[in-house]
């Protein structure tokens, strides 16, 4: 290419002394183009590799939930959570508020009813959480499981002894300050009628000077998929029958993934949402249970270890749980001994005598 470059410009040169030469001629000159030669260049060399981002980064300004691995403001994220008792005899059915928990625990009080935990992270727009009821010991255990504000109006006289002896504060009725803390509704009768609310909860906290920081040095107690995984093996788990007197049981959504929740005979819905109560994830804890009182006061042991289910996407595994004592967390682990990652979403805690059974169908 150089050579024919050379060529052409020797042979423009001597076309110019030739005309010099001779006779002057009216010429129209013509200016040639300039065109700027590059060598090629390859695709290669002209792409520009580009970051693929990933798909499960969390947002500025975001986190993973503590309680259900999903992603949440740091706002709400960081907040100690409240754990509200909930009654669940037939006659306070619906409740109010209890679809906005993100973890639920469920375990035997006196004459065979049960009591619910609803543990929450964001109260702020709930203008009515409910019916509240009265505190049991073991209950205490399940809030500072983790590490929540624990919510109650009234206690047995065994939870009274603990919240003394431990110097647990708690946000309560029958206080001297419930009326800044606690309503009663007039469509229901009491004692099923005390409610809360998100703005009542939060002047708890003024009342009692408690934070909704966590501790220093506090780590999360649950592992957390960051997607969807289903578990190997494991049992067929598409209906699960849990043996308390209402009757409970879950039934799975294969659409949606999800678990939806019947007690009594029908869904257990949230009043204030018209909508049924679903969890991604169901673990059942088996304890040793008795009754310790002529009014047939249940106490659980909840330190050791013991065996359990953990029951997601349709399947059910065994599990192990284990707590230390009452410092400790009780923590849920696989036949290796390794810690389970939940899925992402929220979860029920079925709280169950060793001599009873989950079935499934």
């Amino acid at each position: 290419m150089k050579k024919q470059i050379m060529a052409i410009m020797f042979a423009s040169v001597i076309l110019g002394l030739s005309a010099c030469g001779g006779k002057e001629q009216e010429t129209t000159e013509t200016v040639p183009e300039t065109i700027l030669i590059e060598d090629p260049v390859t695709e290669t060399e002209t792409e520009t590799e580009t970051e693929t981002e990933d798909p499960y980064a969390v947002p500025e300004g975001m986190m993973r939930s503590y309680l259900t691995g999903e992603i949440v403001s740091r706002e709400v994220g960081t907040r100690r959570p409240y754990a509200i008792m909930i009654n669940n005899i037939q006659a306070s059915l619906p409740q109010s508020g209890i679809g906005a928990a993100d973890m639920i625990y469920e375990a035997q009080v006196e004459g065979g009813i049960t009591r619910l935990l609803a543990v929450y992270e964001d109260v702020d727009d709930l203008e009515k959480i409910g019916s509240v009821r009265s505190a049991r010991h073991y209950y205490i255990d399940f809030s500072n499981d983790n590490d929540a504000i624990y919510v109650h109006y009234g206690q047995s006289k065994y939870a009274l002894q603990r919240i003394n002896s431990e110097n647990i504060t708690t946000i309560h009725g029958l206080s001297g300050y419930e009326s800044s803390v606690f309503y009663r509704s007039s469509d229901r009768k009491a004692p099923h009628n005390v409610y809360t609310t998100g703005e009542m909860l939060a002047k708890g906290l003024e009342i009692t000077g408690l934070s909704r920081d966590y501790p220093d040095g506090f780590t999360p107690r649950l592992l957390f998929n960051v997607t969807d995984t289903v578990p190997e093996g494991g049992t067929v788990a598409e209906k699960v029958n849990i043996p308390f007197d209402s009757k409970p049981y879950f039934t799975y959504n294969t659409d949606d993934g999800l678990y939806y929740r019947y007690q009594y005979g029908e869904a257990q819905i949230d009043r204030e949402e018209e909508t049924q109560l679903a969890f991604k994830n169901i673990i059942v804890q088996y304890v040793k249970e008795e009754s310790i009182s002529s009014q047939d006061h249940q106490d659980l042991t909840l330190n050791g270890s013991g065996s359990g289910l953990y029951i997601t996407d349709g399947k059910a595994m065994d599990i192990t749980w284990k707590r230390a004592d009452d410092s400790d967390k009780t923590r849920y682990y696989d036949a290796d001994g390794n810690q389970i990652s939940l899925n992402p979403g929220k979860t029920f805690f079925e709280v169950i005598s060793d001599s009873k059974t989950v079935t499934f169908e």
